[in-house]
């Protein structure tokens, strides 16, 4: 039933041409996901789904305020301005970024899919009726420079997690900025690693980064299969995740955004850390258990030539 009314409330955004109905299926949309994020009385879920709803009507309630004044007319006007200052909040990147680290802790990994994936897709639709791109794609390397810095000190997979989105919306939004038809392959491919992320982790019980350690342990299939998801999300190629970065990187090129690239190519550089730093890890565990399977079977041959060594001795 909420399923039903979420994906309705995405289909009429998609629909429509007019920037008041949009924002009617941004409240349709928030008050089908508060009963999704309920679901679960494992976690401490009512305290996610206050602080969903609370950063979700303070920014409704600015990008209705916006609408009214502009009279939904979006060109050089200040209250525009206003109404991105709302998207941002709904999108959860910087300097909103603290609501959604403090709500996905409440929530299960299928709740936090829908957080990172779903519930995008209709602020990004807003986003394509503004006209002020310079003011957006340097707010995008802001959000991209602090997440980077951020994942530095990150051990929670979740918050990992919301960084690694926080990361990709920058690109995403870019990608909007120059083609409509990038942006979709990059949302779908973004989509992909992250349900098989979220999936593998709600499967192994995985929520902190030392817990990827132990992977290599009960089986190696899954470890392999989380290397390559998070290599994948970190753009190294030959993975999945390199080619929308690529091709977007391509068309910013194509728009002599030089200095643009240079940043992000820096940023990312950055955030690569997070995604090494889980997957080295496993890596390294892999190789260490080797070299000790190896010394034990050393071990094991030398205490019987030391029991057999006083017997040659005798019979010579």
């Amino acid at each position: 039933m909420f399923l039903i009314s979420l994906i309705s409330s995405i289909l009429i955004c998609i629909s429509s041409n007019s920037i008041l109905t949009m924002w009617m299926s941004m409240e349709i949309n928030l008050f089908s996901m508060i009963p999704i994020i309920s679901l679960d009385q494992k976690l401490n879920s009512e305290k996610s789904s206050m602080v969903y709803f609370l950063v979700q009507s303070i920014s409704s309630t600015m990008i209705l305020m916006s609408i009214c004044l502009e009279s939904m007319d979006f060109n050089y006007t200040p209250f525009s301005t206003f109404m991105m200052v709302g998207i941002f909040m709904k999108l959860g990147l910087f300097p909103f970024h603290q609501w959604m680290m403090s709500a996905i802790e409440g929530m299960s990994w299928f709740v936090s899919f829908f957080l990172m994936t779903i519930q995008k897709i209709i602020p990004l639709m807003v986003i394509m009726q503004f006209s002020e791109k310079k003011i957006i794609i340097f707010l995008c390397l802001l959000n991209s420079l602090f997440s980077s810095i951020m994942s530095i000190t990150m051990f929670s997979m979740r918050k990992i997690m919301i960084i690694s989105s926080m990361n990709h919306l920058s690109l995403m939004i870019i990608s909007l900025m120059l083609s409509k038809t990038m942006l979709k392959i990059y949302f779908i491919i973004y989509s992909t690693m992250t349900f098989m992320a979220t999936k593998l982790f709600e499967k192994l019980q995985v929520n902190f980064i030392f817990q990827t350690m132990t992977l290599i342990k009960k089986n190696k299939i899954n470890n392999m299969i989380f290397l390559t998801i998070f290599l994948s999300m970190a753009g190294v190629p030959p993975f999945l995740g390199f080619m929308p970065k690529m091709l977007t990187i391509m068309l910013m090129m194509k728009s002599k955004m030089i200095l643009t690239v240079m940043l992000i190519l820096v940023f990312n550089s950055l955030s690569t850390f997070m995604y090494l730093r889980a997957s080295l890890n496993n890596i390294l565990m892999n190789l260490n258990i080797n070299k000790i399977k190896k010394k034990d079977k050393k071990s094991d041959k030398f205490p019987l030539f030391m029991i057999l060594s006083p017997l040659i001795i005798l019979l010579m």
